[in-house]
């Protein structure tokens, strides 16, 4: 449509063209008078003809394309008959005004000599309007060859950064962990200082922790400890456990700090889809989109006052808590931990200690048919959107104190094994919002038009319950 256009112009222009062609042919005829001494009207007009023609030419003929993309013009047609204008305007305008200052003159042959260095003053004056142009072709010229320095700059710099990392991507292949080791820290130079690729290198750091871990032998039948340290190269170990550092290290931005350190890679997002995770430490980070559906914990699993910008998914996944790892404290932690999008721990296993206190769940929060095997500690967290537990197995301890469910709640056919508190538990005020609650649970409504949850064998002016289970 743009190019249909431009071509419309130029035949109109190219029309108006030859018009005023056609016009200056018999102008003197009918006496017309000049526009200044010693510019005529024909001049004007056959001037004014040529510059209407080699712009609607340029319009007409110009805006080629081949396979969809602007040809490179070396110089504009619009540039090549500004100049000619110039030094023409500028020439035949100094020396018609000279050429009227001459005739002034009283003396005849006084009067010639001053027509004849009125012409060589124009002439003077259109050698230095070319000069002029010269010099405008000269530092465009000048910025060309600095754009093509630039560019030969960029594509070196390109190049050397591909094969850096083609070649640290071709060492995470090698069969010796060294090598591998290397190949992680390689790319993670060339992450920090080229930000571009920032992105594709966490893909392919994430990536190899979604390989499966290099085996070394059959799995004795014991404790998870002995058969993960029989099963798993330990050098193995070491090369993923040093990848998952990389992440947590430029990922890593606490709320405390109020500018971003200089290693923090913002914008990240973590794709651990069916990942094998030995004690991943995420405290403090920032990550965009996160994906953990299906994958493994082993040990403790921390994401303490992590930020999940987009939505999260950690359906499926399993953590264990059953590796020895030198610690004795093994559990998935989400504490004050902040989920911005929407989070689906759907189908999730949590053999022991879940721990989301202080979490907010800004989207939608799904666990349905999660499985807790240990303490599920969800105090003083906040559901401002959906808070789904359909069909949620809690086989240990459930707190809920002092949670903040904004909108919607679904505890339909959850499963409560060991005791359960949602003593202090705050609804806010929302018409026409489905509730669902555990059996033995229901709402008082406070006079500032929230509620709160209450045991049914508990009065209603009893406000907290003397006999609340362990919260820790």
């Amino acid at each position: 449509m743009r190019r249909w256009g431009r071509r419309t112009a130029g035949a109109a222009l190219l029309v108006a063209a030859g018009a005023t062609a056609v016009a200056a042919l018999p102008v003197e005829q009918f006496g017309a008078p000049e526009v200044a001494p010693y510019v005529p009207v024909r001049g004007v007009l056959v001037l004014t003809a040529v510059v209407l023609a080699a712009t609607g030419l340029g319009l007409t003929v110009g805006g080629r394309r081949r396979h969809g993309r602007a040809e490179l013009r070396i110089l504009s047609w619009s540039w090549a008959l500004t100049g000619v204008v110039l030094i023409v305007v500028s020439m035949w305008g100094s020396t018609a005004v000279l050429l009227a200052l001459a005739d002034t003159a009283p003396d005849p042959v006084r009067r010639v000599e001053l027509r004849l260095d009125a012409v060589k003053t124009g002439l003077t004056v259109g050698a230095g309007a070319a000069g002029l142009v010269a010099l405008l072709l000269g530092v465009r010229r000048q910025w060309l060859g600095e754009r093509t320095q630039a560019h030969q700059e960029y594509d070196a710099t390109e190049k050397r950064v591909t094969e850096l990392y083609t070649k640290a991507a071709d060492q995470l292949g090698h069969d010796k962990a060294a090598v591998r080791l290397a190949g992680l820290y390689a790319l993670e130079r060339v992450a920090q200082h080229h930000a571009e690729h920032r992105q594709t290198i966490v893909d392919v750091v994430c990536a190899y922790l979604r390989m499966p871990p290099t085996l070394v032998g059959p799995a004795p039948t014991g404790d998870r400890e002995q058969e993960l340290r029989a099963l798993v190269d330990p050098q193995e170990m070491q090369v993923r456990i040093a990848a998952q550092r990389i992440l947590r290290d430029h990922l890593r931005w606490s709320r405390s700090e109020p500018s971003p350190p200089a290693a923090f890679w913002p914008g990240i997002d973590l794709d651990l889809t069916g990942a094998w995770l030995v004690k991943l430490d995420l405290t403090d980070c920032r990550m965009r989109l996160a994906g953990f559906g299906s994958a493994t914990f082993e040990g403790f699993a921390r994401f303490d006052r992590a930020t999940f910008g987009g939505r999260t998914m950690f359906a499926g996944a399993v953590f264990t808590g059953t590796a020895d790892w030198e610690t004795a404290n093994y559990k998935a932690c989400f504490q004050d931990a902040l989920f911005e999008g929407k989070t689906v721990f759907r189908e999730t296993v949590f053999s022991q200690r879940a721990d989301f206190r202080g979490t907010t769940f800004a989207g939608t929060a799904i666990f349905d048919q999660a499985v807790f095997k240990g303490l599920a500690a969800f105090r003083r967290t906040r559901f401002t959107a959906e808070a789904l537990f359909g069909g949620v197995t809690f086989a240990g301890e459930a707190v809920f104190r002092e949670a903040l469910f904004a909108g919607p709640a679904s505890f339909r056919d959850a499963a409560f094994v060991a005791a359960h508190a949602f003593w202090d538990a705050r609804v806010e005020a929302a018409p026409g919002v489905s509730r669902s609650w555990p059996p033995g649970w229901r709402e008082l409504p406070d006079p500032d038009g929230s509620a709160r949850l209450a045991d049914d064998a508990v009065p209603d002016e009893t406000v907290s319950n003397p006999h609340d289970p362990p919260l820790s």
